[in-house]
């Protein structure tokens, strides 16, 4: 007879059994997380060349851009994007605009931007204070607190997937870039209060992955929040299973777009009361200046479908909040849909796919500025020719 193992024998057999599936499955989980990373689906940020430079070069008030960059490459020296209809920064600006990367005008050249289309029909100077990445917040904090522009109008972009940004402080998180450290605001009795930009050391900014709740606590997307959004780090088969609660994984699969359940009021992060309380505070602090204000909600390729499938737009109680505030609100969407007639919005869109696009081509970012320029004939800010 076979003499029965020892459970010494039998333990070390198990381990071995172990280890040799689940070393395997872990290699395989670990290269699986790598893509996901890749699709901004894991947080797994690379290593910042030069913390000590950045730290040193970068906004002390909005993360970036860096003041050090006006008047070098596309921005002039008032911190504008050039404009090439008008390029002297020392004339005065008859409008100011102000957003993200739609609003700067990525993807197309300065002379394609909206700001220098709309300054072409204006006959003046239109500044381009757009930054790409921007939130919400601070495009009114580059407003309030960085820019002087004395323009008799002034205009704030807000894109459609920007409210994820305004109740974001590490844009990695949404990204995977490097760093994008930034300030954002809470609502406390209905009242704005500023979380300035967070000061971490380099250190620090390495242990996000496992300490992102703890250091950045305002920041709704910290992996291993309410959000879904998991770091990729050891064991990284448990990191990879976290993924199937990544809030951008349920919209692809459930069809909506991501940004869509933030919009709600009921949403357990308050976005859109932040964001209406941002944008209304811009309004009112441009009205302080007497500036004219004007708001436009810029649509996303997947805001032009949601149109067309269900006859609303993600974004809609927004852009009612708005209005009913009396604020300044075009439709943007509404007239792009207008003019795409039977086309398919990829038209006026760059990288556009199966509902998944860019930004505004050349032909989309001039139709916005020709919706620009009409609202701010129809409500007499300029005059009719």
């Amino acid at each position: 007879m076979t003499a029965k193992s020892s459970p010494a024998r039998r333990l070390l057999q198990v381990l071995l059994l172990f280890v040799i599936v689940a070393v395997p499955v872990e290699i395989m989980s670990y290269i699986a997380g790598e893509i996901l990373a890749d699709k901004a689906l894991l947080y797994a940020p690379s290593r910042v060349e030069n913390y000590a430079s950045y730290l040193k070069n970068r906004d002390p008030v909005l993360g970036w851009p860096s003041p050090t960059s006006f008047g070098h490459e596309e921005y002039d020296r008032s911190g504008s994007r050039v404009v090439p209809a008008f390029p002297d920064p020392s004339l005065p600006s008859c409008v100011a605009v102000f957003g993200d990367s739609f609003t700067w005008g990525d993807e197309v050249t300065p002379e394609q931007a909206y700001g220098n289309v709309l300054s072409r029909l204006m006959g003046c100077r239109v500044a381009n204070y757009g930054v790409g990445g921007y939130g919400t917040d601070q495009a009114y904090l580059r407003y309030k607190e960085v820019i002087k522009d004395k323009s008799p109008i002034v205009i704030l972009g807000h894109f459609s997937d920007n409210i994820t940004r305004n109740i974001n402080q590490e844009r990695g998180f949404l990204t995977n870039q490097p760093i994008g450290l930034k300030p954002r605001f809470v609502l406390e009795s209905n009242e704005l209060r500023l979380i300035p930009l967070p000061i971490l050391t380099e250190e620090e900014h390495l242990s996000l992955r496992s300490h992102a709740q703890e250091l950045l606590p305002y920041d709704y997307f910290a992996p291993g929040g309410p959000s879904g959004i998991h770091s990729l780090k050891f064991p990284f088969t448990l990191s990879l299973l976290g993924t199937i609660r990544h809030y951008r994984l349920i919209a692809r699969i459930e069809g909506y777009p991501s940004y869509s359940p933030f919009y709600d009021p009921a949403h357990t992060s308050h976005a859109l009361q932040l964001t209406d309380a941002i944008i209304e505070a811009f309004v009112s602090e441009a009205h302080k200046r007497n500036q004219k204000a004007m708001v436009l909600l810029i649509p996303d390729v997947k805001d032009i479908l949601w149109l067309r499938d269900h006859g609303n737009l993600p974004y809609e109680e927004l852009a009612n909040r708005l209005k009913n505030a009396g604020v300044v609100v075009p439709e943007v969407a509404e007239e792009f849909n207008k003019y795409l007639g039977d086309r398919d919005p990829c038209d006026i869109y760059t990288r556009c796919k199966n509902g998944q696009g860019g930004h505004l081509n050349p032909d989309g970012y001039k139709k916005l500025a020709e919706i620009v320029f009409a609202k701010l004939k129809s409500v007499g800010w300029v005059q009719a020719n």
